[in-house]
């Protein structure tokens, strides 16, 4: 979380140092300058947590009856059937009326489940999600700025993402793990191909994020990963983001 509100600051003194000196941009009011989309995904949009620690309590007792714990693997998939959000963005420099460098936030909202992503792991056992970017976007072509003549253009660019998944849980708060219900910051980049459809600019847009790959050498039981011909082994996994959406500027 730092790290991200470390770049939203740096960001928004991007922008205003960038705004104080653009004397020469095709449009220097803020209202010529902000633009706001609705976008959407069906059935593209999926998230899974970085691999995290957490000593919990196996189920199982030794011969004493005292409860065994293990510092056990967790990490939790989510699908979104749908979700939905809007895009403020803010063009920060519009070096003509065909390009434009801007900072957006394309936050969602998803309606989909929460599993663990393997018998080995505990995760979290919920509904819905939420993403939350910050990210800095070079634009060219249509929809770059409000007096662009463009029929087709592009994007690009990269950030920083908040996410959390099974923002609805449906597991006990008292026995689950806490660590399973955390949020995760990662590094995204993003795509989009702008194009008009009736009398609005339309982008359809790629966003994908990876994070640092761990690995576990024992399961949530706390038995050892073993191979297909019984060696010690480890699992190596990672967090990542990837969303297809299509998105509607509502003020064009």
């Amino acid at each position: 979380m730092k790290l991200f509100r470390t770049l939203s600051i740096a960001l928004c003194f991007t922008g205003i140092v960038t705004t104080s000196k653009a004397q020469n941009n095709t449009s220097t009011d803020l209202q010529d300058r902000f633009f706001v989309a609705f976008h959407s995904s069906t059935y593209l949009d999926f998230a899974q947590s970085p691999l995290r620690f957490e000593n919990v309590w196996t189920g199982n007792v030794d011969v004493s009856g005292n409860k065994i714990f293990v510092n056990a693997p967790i990490q939790s998939f989510n699908i979104n059937l749908f979700s939905f959000g809007l895009e403020p963005r803010l063009n920060l420099q519009e070096f003509d009326k065909n390009s434009a460098l801007a900072v957006s936030s394309p936050f969602s909202i998803g309606l989909g489940n929460s599993v663990p992503t393997s018998n080995s792991v505990i995760g979290v056992e919920g509904i819905g999600s939420i993403q939350i970017p910050i990210l800095l976007k070079m634009y060219v072509g249509s929809g770059s700025t409000y007096t662009c003549e463009k029929d087709f253009g592009i994007s690009f660019g990269g950030g920083l993402e908040f996410n959390k998944i099974g923002l609805i849980s449906m597991q006990d708060q008292n026995t689950s793990s806490a660590a399973s219900r955390k949020g995760w910051v990662m590094p995204v980049a993003t795509l989009g191909i702008h194009f008009w459809r009736g009398y609005n600019p339309v982008e359809f847009n790629i966003k994908y994020g990876r994070g640092t790959q761990k690995e576990y050498v024992v399961d949530r039981y706390g038995n050892p990963i073993e191979d297909s011909n019984g060696f010690l082994s480890s699992v190596k996994t990672q967090s990542y983001t990837f969303r297809m959406s299509i998105s509607y500027l509502l003020n064009y």
